[in-house]
């Protein structure tokens, strides 16, 4: 018995519904202008219709009729013979949609057809990014590679030739599930293929096929030369064609389909693995016209159903990288000849029965506004990738999806295309801090080529996000071990340093060997903690992580989520615009001008470093009490904000009319307290200091960010936020400090003096406003007037104005 259960559709492929099936009764199924079809004549036999005139609505002439290509099929097993039929019938088969496949079969693997890129995205891809139709080309290598690691199935050679059969077809049945799609879709490993097909167990498959065969056997050295074909020696796979190449596939296909006897023809025909999956079927489950139609003549609608079924499900997708030598180094440049780098791979399904080999996980999907990210395992043996965690292979890989429906299909394609080139250009920043894409798949959503595609990304599953290490039990945990403080606060440091440093390299980014693009300096955009990655078993390598700031114990953070990214010149890149709903960390200038820069990655990161102090210091209860203290409404949403917009009173005369934009309040209190805090220590005061006197910065939108803010423990007016290069120093010598530094004051190594530290909130640190000079209202409709795009939006010269506080 089946060791699975599979759904059957009551109602076939082919079948209609009764409106459908329905017709005029002033109308016909035949076309005079197909004489030649219907009144041809053999020697067998002749065959008269008569042709009558046909007057179809401009709907039923759209409408692919199986009742009609039924009745031709009739009349052409009756003529026998090449089928002729009119250009009418040829033209309506060949530009159909082909049921099978998915895509019309004259646009089969012509990624134009039905990836319709502008040119731009399509470039940018097409640079970074290697294009695959199932990952074949890499399949036969890997198989010859590790050939030596397989052990083929064994069987009885007493058996009887009928038990023989039924065994190889119970092994060859495709029993894993494929999670990916809602479908109930199974997939048999390449392993189990090859395994099965052996080059021991064909020679006898084909003895009994041949023993079995009307007339004249074929010889010996016949079936012999037909099992080469079949089923080559594994290292062979590296050669010429590859998997293509071999009938493996085909012979599994006719063998699960109860039409193996037919291996024979199909060798002959030259219909090998690579045919078996372009080979289109038009409606009514026949053969389409082609050189192979006369191989399916003889089959009925249930073996062709099956054979178009098992064809995908003995051909799952098959991950890997495109592995290409590094350009040789230019003159006074870092690197070697002869290195490999890798290349993601871009997977186009061919059809929307293809089977992606991905199996279930027990992690709950996320859901977003543009995304949702499931997990999967994807099967061992349909992978080639260098993995990142010490999970290896065994680690889920996370599917991150692009929502997209006909009203915003364009735009999340073009969201698909920019994150993919940006992950794959960023690949080249060697940080353990910057997200890794393992690959890229996209899937035709309908039957036809006009129709859009969904676009996924496969990314190595992480073990959350740091939202979810600040709202998790694991403080507790890490805190209440023997130096447990101590290593997370040292770990914190690391970590806050690796971001920073990883920022950098993202803001100037340094192009590697063979990068063309004049833009090279980058903007995030959404720093924001669901966007910041946490992985606990991140490998280890020593030469890309100098500073030890991936930790076998507690893991690695890394910069995600890309969609809002972009690279920019020098003369663009301090007033990009970008529409998004950034929320908590929502820098104030990007409230009411929607401009990104630089500095506005600053604020974002600034503000992370204060939520990460909460946490190390006071645990997740009061990390969550910290958020609920600073909810603030902003022009469009309230959220838990960083920055406050307060009307000026009118009792100021000069400032009537004007709204002042600051950092909240609840802010400042906050890095007071924690600096004030026993669990505190030196580390957690100047990080603090970092970030809300250098970070979280008011500054004028206007401006090119100052690379020459100089940092200081004495209070000063700021005049600008510190780079991401700056930040980066200073937290790199903060990680070299003793154990000392980071210890707690309530371990008692150090002094505990409260009144150490100057409150956050004293006007002797000079904090810069924003002044703007309108009213909230005013502002709120300005930044409506930005958010919607209308033309002559922003502000006016002069209407903000950074304003610095009276002298103390």
């Amino acid at each position: 018995m089946d060791p699975r259960k599979r759904k059957t559709s009551a109602a076939g492929p082919g079948s209609r519904s009764p409106k459908s099936a329905r017709r005029d009764s002033r109308t016909t199924r035949f076309n005079p202008a197909t004489p030649q079809l219907l009144h041809r004549t053999t020697s067998n036999h002749a065959l008269t219709v008569p042709s009558i005139e046909l007057s179809p609505s401009p709907d039923e002439q759209k409408l692919r009729d199986d009742d009609i290509y039924k009745e031709i099929e009739q009349i052409e097993s009756q003529l026998g013979g090449e089928e002729d039929i009119s250009p009418r019938t040829r033209d309506r088969r060949e530009h159909s949609p082909n049921p099978s496949t998915g895509i019309p079969p004259s646009q089969q693997f012509r990624e134009a057809a039905h990836y319709n890129y502008n040119e731009k995205s399509d470039k940018a891809l097409s640079e970074w990014s290697y294009c695959s139709q199932g990952g074949v080309e890499f399949e036969g290598q890997h198989i010859a590679d590790v050939a030596d690691k397989q052990k083929a199935k064994i069987y009885d050679l007493h058996a009887s030739p009928e038990r023989f059969l039924d065994e190889v077809r119970k092994d060859l049945e495709p029993a894993l599930s494929s999670m990916f799609t809602k479908s109930e879709l199974y997939f048999l490993p390449w392993t189990d293929l090859h395994n099965v097909l052996s080059t021991d167990t064909v020679p006898r498959l084909l003895q009994i096929l041949n023993s079995r065969r009307p007339g004249s056997q074929y010889s010996n050295e016949e079936l012999k030369e037909f099992a080469n074909k079949i089923a080559p020696p594994l290292p062979r796979l590296a050669e010429d064609r590859g998997v293509n190449g071999q009938f493996r596939r085909t012979f599994a296909t006719l063998i699960l389909s109860k039409r193996e006897s037919m291996i024979f023809a199909f060798v002959e025909a030259g219909f090998d693995d690579e045919q078996l999956l372009l080979v289109p079927f038009g409606p009514g489950l026949c053969a389409a016209p082609g050189k192979f139609q006369h191989l399916f003549m003889n089959w009925d609608k249930r073996e062709i159903k099956h054979f178009k079924k098992y064809r995908w499900e003995v051909s799952p997708t098959f991950f890997a990288v495109k592995r290409e030598l590094a350009p040789a180094p230019k003159a006074g440049s870092q690197g070697a000849d002869g290195n490999v780098i890798f290349k993601r791979v871009r997977y186009l399904l061919r059809s929307t029965e293809e089977v992606l080999p991905f199996e279930g996980s027990e992690r709950e999907d996320i859901k977003g506004g543009f995304a949702e990210v499931r997990f999967f395992k994807l099967h061992k043996d349909q992978q080639d990738l260098p993995r990142f965690t010490r999970r290896g292979q065994d680690n889920d890989i996370a599917v991150k999806t692009f929502k997209n429906d006909k009203k915003n299909s364009a735009e999340q394609r073009e969201a698909y295309a920019n994150e993919v080139f940006m992950m794959a250009r960023l690949a080249s920043i060697d940080s353990p801090h910057m997200a890794k894409l393992l690959a890229m798949v996209e899937v035709p959503r309908g039957v036809s080529h006009r129709q859009r595609s969904d676009y996924h990304l496969v990314l190595e599953a992480a073990d959350g996000t740091v939202e979810d290490l600040w709202k998790s039990k694991d403080w507790e945990k890490y805190t209440k071990r023997k130096h447990g403080a101590l290593a997370l606060s040292k770990w914190v440091a690391l970590q806050c340093y690796g971001l920073a440093d990883a920022l950098w390299k993202f803001h100037r980014f340094p192009k590697p060997d063979g990068d063309t693009s004049d833009k090279t300096y980058g903007l995030h955009c959404d720093i924001k903690p669901d966007n910041i990655l946490h992985y606990k078993d991140w490998k280890v390598d020593a030469a890309a992580n100098p500073q030890g700031t991936v930790d076998p114990v507690f893991g690695v953070l890394q910069l995600s989520d890309f969609g809002l990214s972009s690279f920019h010149s020098i003369d663009s890149v301090e007033n990009h615009r970008v529409v998004g709903a950034f929320l908590d960390y929502t820098a104030p200038e990007t409230e009411f001008l929607l401009t990104q820069s630089p500095a506005a990655d600053i604020w974002h990161l600034g503000c992370l470093f204060l939520d990460f102090a909460t946490w190390l210091v006071e645990g997740p209860k009061k990390y969550e009490d910290f958020c609920k203290k600073r909810k603030t409404t902003g022009l469009r949403v309230t959220a838990s904000r960083f920055a406050t917009f307060c009307p000026v009173s009118s009792n100021s005369p000069n400032e009537s009319g004007t709204t002042h934009v600051k950092v909240n309040e609840a802010v400042l209190k906050q890095a007071t307290k924690l600096c004030q805090h026993r669990n505190s220590s030196k580390f957690v005061r100047e990080l603090c200091h970092i970030a809300v006197n250098y970070m979280l910065v008011m500054r004028d939108p206007n401006q090119t960010q100052k690379k020459d803010v100089e940092y200081s423990w004495e209070p000063q007016a700021v005049a600008d936020r510190l780079t991401s290069e700056q930040v980066a120093e200073i937290l790199k010598d903060l990680t070299e400090r003793d154990d000392t530094f980071f210890r707690r004051f309530a371990d008692g190594v150090l002094e505990w003096n409260a009144d150490d530290v100057l409150p956050f909130e004293h006007p002797a640190w000079k904090r810069h406003y924003l002044k703007l000079n309108c009213t909230v209202e005013q502002a709120r409709q300005i930044s409506q007037r930005v958010y919607s795009g209308k033309s002559g939006s922003g502000l006016e010269p002069g209407l903000a104005v950074v304003e610095q506080p009276p002298s103390v």
